[in-house]
Parts: C-alpha cells; sequence; structure tokens
C-alpha cells in the first residue's frame, strides 16, 4: 500500500487516506450564493473517487467580502441546507468536507466602498480605505458565525483562507500589512486577526470542532524573513489546537508548466521544526510526486487543478496512470467566464469532438 493510501488521524478527524481537494473556486454557483446540481455532483464525483477530504471552493463570511460573481455564501442562515446536503453526498463515500471560509477585502466585488489593511491605492483607479478596529471586529464576528452555521450544517470542519492575497494573509503578509496597531508590526500583531477568529470559533463551536488554515509558505516581501515568520505562524496554530495547515504560495499561478512540488523544500523543513500538521499544496502531478512529499514529513497532500482536469485521478493513478493530464494552463480560471459550466480545456475538447 502506498502511504498516501494510509488512514491518517488527526486531533478531531480520522482521514481515510492523505489525500486532500484543496479548495478551487468552481465558477459553478448562483448569483445568489447558492450551490446548484453542477456543484454537488462535483463533490460527489470527488469523493466517489476516493478523495478522502474535500476542501470546498472559498465561501465569504460577507456580501461585502464577495470576490466572485459565482461565489457560494455563508453569510446567513438559508445556506445552511446547502452544505449539509452536500456533506450528505460524500459522507457516504467515507470523504470527509471541510467548508473554506474566506473574506476578499478589496478584491470584492459590488462594493463601492472597498477596505484593507492599510489604505492604498488599487489596479483599475480603484481605492482602499483601512479598515478600522470595529471594521475588524465585525469582519471577525463574520468568520464565527459563518463557522457556527457550519457546524449546524454537520460539515467535518472549517479551514480560514489566509493565503493568495485575500483579507486574512493581507494581515500576515507585511507586503500588504503596514498598520502600527495591535495587528500590524510583528509577526504577533500580524497575526492576532487570524488567532481572534481560531480561539472565538473553538470557544463558540466548541474545541472539537476542526478548524484548519490555509497560508502562503513564502512571501514578495523579504521572503526568507517571512519564511523565519512561518515558525512562529505554526507553533501558534499548534497552541490553538488547528487541525491542519495546508501551505500554498504567492506565485503558484505563475509557475512553469513543467515544474512539479513548488513549495517541497520549505514546508518540509518548516515541518521538521514545527510539530504541527501540514499538507503542502502546488505542483503535485503523480504517485511518484505523493509519495514524495510524505517521505518529506509532511502529513497530507493536497491537489486543486488537477482534480479540476481530472476528479477521477487518484484510481486512475493507482491503476497505473503515470501523471495527470493538468498542463496548470491555468485556463479553468478564465474558461468557464467563456464556456459557463465548463472548467477544463479537456473537458471543452471532449465536447466539440461529440458535436
Amino acid at each position: 500500500m502506498n502511504k498516501v493510501e494510509q488512514e491518517i488521524k488527526l486531533q478531531h478527524i480520522e482521514s481515510k487516506n492523505r489525500l486532500i481537494r484543496s479548495a478551487v473556486h468552481s465558477f459553478l454557483g448562483e448569483p445568489d450564493g447558492t450551490m446548484n446540481a453542477a456543484e454537488f455532483s462535483m463533490y460527489e464525483a470527488l469523493a466517489k473517487h476516493g478523495i478522502g477530504m474535500i476542501i470546498t471552493g472559498h465561501c465569504h463570511v460577507s456580501p461585502l467580502g464577495q470576490a466572485n460573481e459565482e461565489q457560494i455564501g455563508i453569510y446567513d442562515d438559508r445556506f445552511i441546507a446547502q452544505f449539509s446536503k452536500a456533506a450528505a453526498l460524500v459522507h457516504p463515500y467515507g470523504a470527509k468536507f471541510i467548508v473554506q471560509i474566506s473574506h476578499a477585502g478589496p478584491r470584492a466585488i459590488h462594493n463601492e466602498d472597498l477596505t484593507d489593511v492599510v489604505a492604498r491605492d488599487l489596479k483599475k483607479n480603484r481605492h482602499a480605505r483601512e479598515l478600522s478596529l470595529s471594521e475588524i471586529a465585525d469582519i471577525k464576528q463574520q468568520f464565527v458565525e459563518a463557522a457556527k452555521r457550519l457546524k449546524k450544517a454537520g460539515v467535518d470542519g472549517v479551514q480560514l483562507h489566509a493565503a493568495h492575497s485575500y483579507l486574512l494573509s493581507r494581515f500576515i503578509d507585511a507586503t500588504f500589512n503596514q498598520r502600527t496597531d495591535a495587528y500590524g508590526g510583528t509577526v504577533e500583531n500580524r497575526f492576532r486577526l487570524c488567532r481572534e477568529i481560531i480561539e472565538a470559533i473553538k470557544a463558540e463551536c466548541g474545541e472539537s470542532f476542526p478548524v484548519l488554515v490555509k497560508i502562503n509558505n513564502d512571501s514578495k516581501t523579504d521572503d526568507a524573513a517571512y519564511g523565519e515568520e512561518m515558525v512562529y505562524i505554526l507553533e501558534a496554530c499548534k497552541q490553538l489546537g488547528v487541525e491542519l495547515v495546508e501551505c500554498s504560495g504567492v506565485d503558484f499561478i505563475s509557475k512553469a508548466r513543467l515544474d512539479t512540488l513548488y513549495y517541497l523544500e520549505r514546508v518540509a523543513a518548516l515541518r521538521k521544526k514545527v510539530a504541527m500538521p501540514l499538507s503542502l499544496v502546488g505542483g503535485v502531478r503523480s504517485l511518484a510526486d505523493m509519495e514524495k512529499v510524505l517521505a518529506s514529513g509532511i502529513d497530507m497532500v493536497s491537489l486543486g487543478r488537477p482534480l479540476i482536469c481530472e476528479p477521477d485521478l487518484f484510481p486512475k493513478l493507482l491503476a497505473g496512470q503515470e501523471k495527470a493530464k493538468c498542463l496548470s494552463c491555468n485556463r479553468c480560471f478564465a474558461l468557464p467566464h467563456i464556456k459557463p459550466g465548463l472548467r477544463c480545456v479537456f473537458e471543452r475538447q471532449r465536447q466539440k469532438k461529440s458535436e
């Protein structure tokens, strides 16, 4: 048996294997923040084909923090039922269902009053003002209320989206955070909002309700210093009872198509320094890649784009397929706007052949 097929027991989650479907925006949701049949089918297909832990695409905790037109919402009780339905679809296959919760910050749409960690000019002649302390407190509560709804829905936990330039990652990273109050300056202060959200979720939902975190392992500003700060962040997550930290990076979308295991060296080194369960996402193409990640001491391995291309990739690899068909062409971020409902160029090619 390959190590990726082996069970793993975290603090409050037992996964039937070590493979995670990393959060990827599906472009399948309805404009009102609800899931449709295609979204439900996507999650069921992933579970059916052996993924041990499924993390949803990012779900916005506030209408003012919505990042995409098709983004799923969790800012109101009316969204609870759809998460119950999704969890009920994947649980019979033995998969765990984790919901990623997020706030877009200055990347929000439908918001004329954009806010950021600090005031700054944005692209397209837009401007964001600095979040006030009371607004930060409100955002913290929005994350907590979202987690409470999801616990009620019966999901297996939540993941804070603290990567990829969304709001929580902008607090953590000095590239964006030049505040001079309790939420800026030192890494302790820059991590403060995440800490307060995790503590509040645990207080409201119980210590046994799993909280995961997705974070960039690197930074565009003084990356060496940020790498050292990651030790503090992981130690803090461990002390806070975080279930698992999934490590991504700031430049995953610009990596060369043939690159693999983008962040393995740093994340493996961090895992040796901190006894905090980690998963690596980025450039995992094959069963050999998965085994290399796990052999380095990293606890789990995550895939995103390859599972858009092939939801049944895992059994194919176990049966002998050399690697994923995914080319990391990133058309999955554009194609849905051209052909709604389509998520991969290979899917489009199959459609053309059948026409």
